[in-house]
């Protein structure tokens, strides 16, 4: 009996054993904890992954925005407060049930903005293994790099420059000028040049440019020897009575009389340097006047063209590359206001006045419209070392003058040239890596060219240079200089030149958007506005790039 029962219990524990039914419950049961760990660390995973990319991308843009509103290289509250406003529309509070958000930046060094940001994200399913939440880190560099940067700044520095773009601005314009220029130095300089090399130049320009230093220097011979100008030559005086009032109340005086023939005449100045000192008898009587050349030319040979005509080869003004050679259309004139004299008519003539009257057809030609701005400065390579030189050179710029823009542009382009003047220096820099090369041109008003004022074309009422004639004499002559301006802009785009043109307390206008290469073209109606489009030129030709 015995026997039978143990036999029966290993019989039915044989066919347990060997009965594979329910099996798969067993193990799916016994499985069900570690799968649940495995997709458990993978959604949270997977989760603190897409969330920590989204801190990353976030605080890089949250620096780069900082770094982008810095101005003259301060990190202000409202340079941060961009990058904190950048960082939180990039992660909004409580994005994939994050918490404890926070992002610092700073500077760092002279020229970066760092930055630091933190999140805490809690976990789906891992709380159940003891792992509660993820802490989050994201941490970010921006930086401000130039490779070979060359920029010049041509500026208007006209008469108009002294008042103030509107009665709310607290600064003229000039002012303003001055400062946004300056900072825009600053943020340049600021920036990452490595082994780059950061170029700058300015052109003041009013009626005409000063760059008779800069070509003296270059080569003494690029000036010319004569200097032919609208002017006159003493031919006598003599004593004659004049008379007042009738009657009992008549009065009479002798006078002397002086007798001109105002012609143009062909004045030997020689090798002269900026500073150097010339003496001509063009004074009241046949005196003598002595005067210092400012430095300040007239342009070299040109052929009239109309306002709707392209410039023909033997315009060598309209020229930004040529070489003066030996024949003298090649080269520059000097700028004499004091030996010219308007006859408002082209034909030379002869004229008596009385010594101490003011004939105003035979006037001398000088004074503010007649200006001669701040010597224009080469591109010479800058550092942040050179911002005091920089800045006192830009404090210097005085408003007075007319306006020609095409004097502006032609020398901006001929400074700038890599084919040009210059080609040595501009052509190619010592890292043998590309040039970028850059016209800031600033100006307030349009053009303002009156055929009798002295400007780097000469005196057009009475030696006639661009053509401007006929009754409407004035507005021909604001025609034929635009549209050499626009034909001077597009020549230097061909060079490569990026022009980039800020319209300052006025609208902008065709003549200056067609000069400014696509989408580079500015209106500036105040002082803070001009500063910040400066600094928007400067961003943007220097490039913002993550360090980390």
């Amino acid at each position: 009996m015995r026997g039978t029962i143990i036999r029966r219990i290993l019989q039915g524990a044989g066919k347990l054993l060997r009965d594979q039914r329910g099996n798969a419950f067993m193990l799916t049961a016994a499985a069900v904890v570690p799968l649940i760990g495995i997709v458990g660390s993978a959604v949270d995973i997977g989760r603190a992954y897409m969330t920590q990319l989204r801190l990353q991308q976030a605080c890089d843009a949250g620096v780069l925005a900082g770094r982008r509103a810095m101005a003259a290289g301060t990190y202000d509250d409202a340079a941060e407060a961009e990058a904190n406003k950048m960082f939180n529309f990039n992660f909004p509070a409580g994005i994939y049930g994050s918490s404890g958000l926070s992002f610092d930046s700073e500077p760092s060094g002279t020229s970066d903005v760092a930055g630091t940001a933190h999140a805490t994200l809690p976990t789906a399913l891992m709380y159940i293994f003891g792992k509660d939440q993820f802490a989050l880190t994201a941490n970010c560099t921006a930086k401000l790099e130039i490779s070979n940067v060359d920029v010049m700044l041509v500026l208007d520095v006209t008469g108009s420059m002294a008042s103030k773009a509107n009665k709310k601005d607290s600064d003229t314009k000039i002012e303003a000028l001055r400062k946004a220029a300056k900072d825009f130095f600053a943020t340049l300089t600021d920036a990452d040049i490595g082994d780059g090399r950061l170029r700058f130049g300015v052109v003041p320009y009013s009626s005409s440019v000063n760059v008779g230093q800069i070509l003296y220097d270059a080569d003494s011979t690029w000036l010319s020897a004569t200097d032919l100008l609208p002017s006159r030559t003493y031919r006598g005086s003599s004593v004659e009575e004049r008379c007042t009032g009738k009657g009992k109340n008549k009065k009479c005086r002798d006078v002397t009389v002086y007798e001109y023939r105002y012609e143009n005449r062909d004045f030997p100045v020689g090798s002269l340097e900026p500073g150097d000192e010339l003496t001509f008898d063009t004074g009241e009587g046949g005196a003598n006047v002595t005067v210092a050349w400012d430095g300040c030319i007239i342009e070299r040979q040109t052929t009239d063209f109309a306002a709707d005509k392209t410039a023909p080869d033997t315009a060598y003004d309209m020229d930004i590359d040529m070489v003066p050679t030996s024949d003298d259309a090649t080269k520059w004139k000097l700028f004499l206001p004091a030996f010219t004299y308007d006859r408002q008519q082209t034909s030379a003539r002869t004229w008596s006045f009385d010594a101490g009257d003011d004939d105003e057809s035979f006037a001398e030609v000088g004074g503010d419209t007649a200006a001669c701005p701040v010597a224009a400065m080469k591109l010479t390579e800058m550092t942040k070392a050179d911002k005091s030189t920089f800045d006192d050179y830009i404090d210097n710029l005085q408003p007075k003058g007319f306006t020609y823009h095409d004097a502006g542009m032609a020398w901006g382009a001929r400074l700038m040239s890599p084919t040009g003047l210059f080609a040595s220096e501009n052509a190619t820099a010592e890292n043998d890596r590309p040039i970028s090369r850059h016209v800031i041109f600033m100006t307030d008003g349009d053009m303002k060219t009156p055929p009798s004022n002295l400007s780097h074309q000469g005196q057009e009422s009475s030696m006639p240079r661009i053509g401007a004639t006929g009754k409407n004499q004035e507005s021909d002559a604001i025609a034929r200089h635009n549209n050499r301006f626009r034909q001077l802009c597009e020549r230097a785009k061909k060079k490569n030149i990026t022009i980039w043109v800020v319209s300052f307390g006025v609208g902008s206008n065709t003549n200056l958007d067609s000069c400014a290469t696509s989408k580079k073209a500015y209106e500036a109606s105040d002082s803070d506005e001009l500063n910040e489009k400066f600094q928007s030129i400067a961003r943007q030709i220097s490039k913002l790039r993550l360090s980390q």
